[in-house]
């Protein structure tokens, strides 16, 4: 009976290291864990910022376009005016030439 007894001890530390180990990786897992969902909350966060970010650069890179094709359409426009100028100046020259 006695050593009935003591494989009975033996098995409860037994049981008793294994619950113990478990505890502890449990703990470990609980921890990595916390840490990881910190982590991906950040990075989400980063994520949310970045995208932010390219959608304004998007807005600011849509109204750079505009304001070019803006600026040629008023170059353009200046220099037809100038043309324009140009020949009336042609014109009067020549009026003043033959007076």
């Amino acid at each position: 009976m006695k050593k009935k007894e003591e494989q009975m001890s033996l098995a409860g530390t037994e049981e008793g290291e294994i619950l113990a180990r478990l505890n502890e990786r449990v703990e470990r897992a609980i921890t990595t864990i916390q840490e990881l969902r910190r982590e991906r909350d950040a990075l989400k966060k980063r994520a949310d910022d970045a995208e932010a970010k390219l959608r304004d650069q998007g807005a600011a890179s849509d109204r750079l376009s505009s304001l070019e094709d803006e600026h040629d359409r008023f170059k353009r426009e200046r220099n037809e005016i100038r043309n324009r100028i140009e020949s009336i100046l042609s014109s009067l020259e020549s009026l003043e030439e033959t007076s």
